[in-house]
Parts: structure tokens; sequence; C-alpha cells
């Protein structure tokens, strides 16, 4: 997708009276320049979406993150950088001892203190305008050059106001970063050590007293990509028999982490994790093999050449038990019965108990998802809706009802979902806006789109942010 618009789209159905405020997603959109393309669905210059619900309908407005890659490419027609799965053009001498790549912005987008802030994959995020989508540049959140980085999944706390961050700064002597800000922007803490493996890591977990790493045994080997012989993630290998090894953090990041072992299993994104007495419960959905994405020919490689690939390993949800005072650790599998992805809680229980995660699930066999899902992890009970073959949905994102208090041991949820959908069938996008409680009645309401969207990966929901966008 190359094209930048901002309209009023078209909604079939009855917008919810308490959704006001703005949707922001974020995701790859652009994997072709100058005939070439990425080697991996996962790889691509950001893209931020604004759907802004008012009381006359929906705005919609899409603009890419003007890093410096992007404009560096844009100028001049053609690839010019390497990226995490792409080596860039020019074979060994095009690639040799250029290991820091330049961020893409195209995994995450917060808001945050009058500002938006799009992240990459342990980068500097970019700075953009919360109404207009316009970007004003790399930030370093207010700090020193060269004192921390950010990977893309930061984690608000609704207690504290607290923003919590991790990064790992790769290389042949990784170090890993966690970063703490108040929620006036002030720094509240910083450390920074060694890693103690050297892998890659996408997401962790919060709790109102711990923050939690799970150090999945997904290896980088640094040299040949310093040599300019591999991308990053053709250097990645999976090593199941080492296990993983959990970094338990005081959440005031006094003294050293706890160090646990427990079985592999690799995780693309946490659920939630909370304070349970003395026990810290977590919740992700794991994979016994990642091969959709490490192995001989996985999916998110092979589709970009129109191929299945592999995804022998469907993702299921676990969970960790987790005693810090005697450093043991119980790993569990909660639900298993589908492939599931992308999972979300409502924001205003992240770090504490929660009762019901939402997620995608898909058609057995498929790999792709087309169905959004919400689990009762009390009752066990699995709700889904299907948007049929073809329809894929996105992440979806719990909107809250305002001004509703959510509190601990509630029977149910009341709110609503957004999903962006692709219809490979028409080729057009659309957001469907679900009641998260009743799941099996289908959309309350289509954002109908006028064009097609790629697979947008996070996304985040403002009540009240954006009310300024217009048709120009």
């Amino acid at each position: 997708m190359r094209e930048e618009y901002s309209y009023s789209p078209e909604v079939e159905g009855e917008l919810p009276v308490e959704v006001r405020g703005t949707l922001y997603r974020n995701g790859p959109a652009l994997f072709d320049r100058g005939g070439l393309r990425k080697r991996n669905l996962l790889d691509g210059d950001g893209m931020v979406q604004a759907f802004v619900f008012r009381d006359d309908g929906v705005r919609y407005r899409n603009r890419f993150v003007r890093t410096r890659k992007f404009i560096d490419e844009e100028a001049a027609g053609r690839f010019l950088y390497p990226s995490w799965s792409t080596q860039a053009p020019g074979g060994f001498w095009g690639n040799f001892l250029r290991m820091n790549f330049m961020g893409q912005a195209g995994i995450t987008v917060f808001p945050w203190r009058g500002r938006l802030y799009a992240f990459d994959e342990c980068a500097l995020p970019y700075e953009m305008d919360p109404v207009t989508l316009a970007t004003y540049g790399v930030s370093r959140l207010g700090l020193p050059e060269g004192l921390t980085i950010y990977a893309a999944h930061a984690k608000f706390d609704p207690v504290s106001g607290d923003w919590l961050h991790f990064g790992i700064l790769y290389g042949p002597k990784p170090q890993l970063h966690l970063t703490i800000f108040a929620p006036d922007g002030s720094l509240r803490a910083h450390r920074s050590l060694p890693m103690p493996r050297k892998v890659y890591l996408h997401d962790w977990f919060v709790t109102r007293r711990y923050l939690l790493l799970s150090l999945h045994p997904v290896e980088m080997d640094f040299w040949p990509v310093l040599l300019g012989r591999k991308s990053m993630v053709e250097s990645l290998s999976w090593h199941p028999e080492k296990g993983n090894l959990l970094l338990l953090f005081d959440r005031h990041l006094r003294g050293d982490p706890a160090l646990m072992e427990t079985e592999a299993s690799y995780m693309w994104h946490s659920v939630n994790a909370y304070d349970r007495g003395e026990t810290v419960v977590a919740d992700f959905i794991a994979y016994h093999n990642p091969d959709h994405f490490v192995g001989r020919d996985p999916v998110a490689a092979a589709v970009m050449q129109g191929r299945p690939g592999e995804h022998a390993c469907p993702g299921a949800l676990r969970r960790y038990r987790i005693d810090p005072a005697r450093r043991t650790v119980q790993q569990e599998i909660v639900e298993q019965g589908g492939n599931y992805e992308w999972p979300r809680v409502n924001e205003l229980r992240r770090g504490l108990s929660h009762r019901f995660g939402y997620f995608l699930d898909a058609r057995p066999g498929d790999f792709f998802w087309t169905k959004v899902c919400r689990f009762d992890f009390e009752s066990g009970r699995l709700e889904r809706y299907d948007f049929g073959p073809g329809r894929f949905p996105t992440e979806p994102v719990f909107v809250p009802l305002p001004g509703r208090p959510y509190t601990e041991g509630e029977k149910d949820e009341p709110g609503y979902l957004l999903t962006e959908v692709y219809d490979s069938n028409s080729r057009l996008s659309s957001l469907a806006i679900l009641r998260a409680g009743r799941l099996g009645d289908g959309p309350v309401a289509l954002v109908r789109l006028r064009h097609h969207v790629p697979f947008s990966y996070h996304g985040w929901w403002s009540p009240g942010m954006g009310e300024g966008i217009t048709s120009s």
C-alpha cells in the first residue's frame, strides 16, 4: 500500500454511543520498492491509522511514519538500508558491519502527554501529531542520547500512570534496558545489564510488584549479520533443549533479578500478569516450536513468495505461576483448541487480575486468523465469532465503557472490541465493532473503508483524542 487517505467512510449498522474517541493502529504497509520485495511479512515501513469516532460518524486517516529510512528510500525509489529480515542491496559490501538497523516505526503506537509515538523493534520511537498524524521526528522521550533503547511493547500502569519499557541493544554483547516514566514525563527508574542469553525477545510482563521477561531459546548468531552474510532473522535458530530462562525484577529495579528455568516455549505476545498473594501469575500465548517464524520454510517468509510455508505448531494459551521467594515456576497450558495469537486485555486491568482475555483464532490447518475470541480464565469458556473464509481480522482492541469501574471478580466485562478486517474476496478492509460480551452476535457496526489495508499489528484506544481530523 502506498496511498494516504483522509475521509469519512460509510458506516453499516449503528455506532454505539459509548464508543467516542480514536482508535490508532500501526503496522508495516510498504514491502516493495524498485522491483525488490522484503523477505518477511513482519518487515515493512510503518503506517499509522486513526479511526475517529464522533457523534456525526467516523473520520479515517492514514499516514506513513516519515522515518529517516522512509524519506531516503522514497527519494531514491529503492531500498537503501538493511532491515531485520532483508539485507541492503549491494551484497557483502552493502551489508558488512551494518548491524544497527534503522527503525521503521511499524509495530505499536501509543498516545502520551499530547503526542503520539510509533515504535519499532528495539529502536528509538518516532513522534507524531495525534490529529494530523504528521511525523515530527525521532524521539528519545526526553532522555539523554545513548541512555536507553525501547522495544515495541510498552505497558501503561492504570493505577500509577507509569509508562514502562524494556529494550535490547542487540550485538555480540547484547544489553537489556528497563525504563520507567512517571505520569508527568519524568524518569522514575532506569537500569541496564548484560543479557544472560543472546536471544530475540518481543514482549514482556508487568505487575504491580514485578517486571518479568521470559528468554525463550530463539538464539541469535551475530557474527554472520555483522559480516554481511545473513539478515537478523536468518541468524535466528530454535534450541528447545535449553528451555526458557525467566528474569523477575523488583518493580522499582532494586537488587538482582531472580532467575528461573522452565520448559521451552516461544512467545510473541503476553496477555497480562498480576500478583496473587505471594505468587505471580502470567498469561501468554506461546508455541511449542516457532516454525512459522524460525525454521526451514517459515510461513512468515514463504508468503512473500506466494507459498504456504510451514506452520505446524499452533499458538496455545499458557500460564506461568511463579513463587519469587522460592524461585520456582510452574508452566501450564490453559487452552489449546485452536491457533491463537494477538492477545489483549482491558487495559484498565493491565498489571491487575483479569478474568477475560481477547485474541484471534485460525481455522484448522490455516495460519492466518478468521475468528475473534473472548476467553474466561475462571470458567474456561471460550466464545468466538468467525468472519468467514477469506476474511482476516486483526488484534482486537477493548474499548471500556466510559466512566465504568472494572473491579476484580466481576462476572462480566461490558465493552466493545474493535478489529480491522481484510476481505480477500472484495480486496477491501473494514473496522468491525463487536460487543465484548456477546461476540456470537457478530458486529454491531462496520466502518467500511474504500480500499484495503495491509495486516496491521497493534492498536490503542484513546477516548477523546483526534477530534480535529478534517477533510484536509
